[in-house]
């Protein structure tokens, strides 16, 4: 079992950071493979959106870059199970997790079969994530769980309906602002790991 995290935060130690080392530490006490991506450390640059040079050939690597993406890509491909954590950013998930999924198009392999600019131009021919369990995380300033709601969706869109994977899992951490105030919730970190652990020996 190979489980990987991706964090979303600028902020090492930070509240989504510890949330996904909560959670890989969980996965790793049932005897997974566990890795934590740290993706502002990365080198990820932004998509140009020309998604048809990527899509239309075989193979996870994007036409224009040679950067960290060729290894997320790879490590994903490779995984059973994914956690996608980020801070609650100006309603959705951070800017740091958007790009990344962005650069996330050349999972897809197409064939164009249709008119373009409508729902049935292209047909799948291959995705390696297709059908894999993914876990969303998100920790808000807000005590009030429905500020969240705009940054779910848009996890359920990108992951579910645009990379078609199973999200099996939320998690959900509210009131924490300050590095490290996750820390002081104690319960909802035991759950946390627990969720890794299960998860893990499914």
């Amino acid at each position: 079992m190979k489980v990987s995290g991706f964090v979303g935060s600028p902020r090492k130690k930070g509240n989504s950071d510890v949330l996904v080392d909560t959670f890989l530490d969980g996965a790793s006490s049932s005897g997974a493979e566990v890795k934590k991506f740290f993706l502002a450390d990365l080198n990820i640059n932004q998509c140009r959106g020309c998604f048809r040079n990527c899509v239309l050939k075989p193979g996870t690597k994007c036409a224009v870059f040679r950067d960290d993406m060729d290894m997320l890509l790879d490590e994903m491909a490779s995984a059973d199970i994914m956690l996608f954590a980020s801070p609650l950013y100006c309603a959705p998930y951070s800017a740091i997790m958007a790009r990344f999924f962005e650069r996330c198009l050349p999972l897809w392999e197409m064939e164009i079969v249709g008119e373009l600019g409508t729902m049935d131009a292209f047909k799948l021919i291959n995705n390696p994530v297709k059908g894999k369990k993914a876990v969303v995380g998100l920790a808000q300033d807000f005590k009030d769980p429905g500020a969240g709601e705009l940054a779910f969706t848009a996890y359920k869109h990108n992951i579910c309906n645009t990379y078609m994977m199973e999200i099996v899992e939320k998690i959900h951490v509210t009131d924490v602002r300050d590095v490290g105030d996750i820390r002081k919730k104690r319960e909802e970190l035991e759950k946390i790991f627990k969720l890794g652990k299960e998860l893990a020996t499914g």
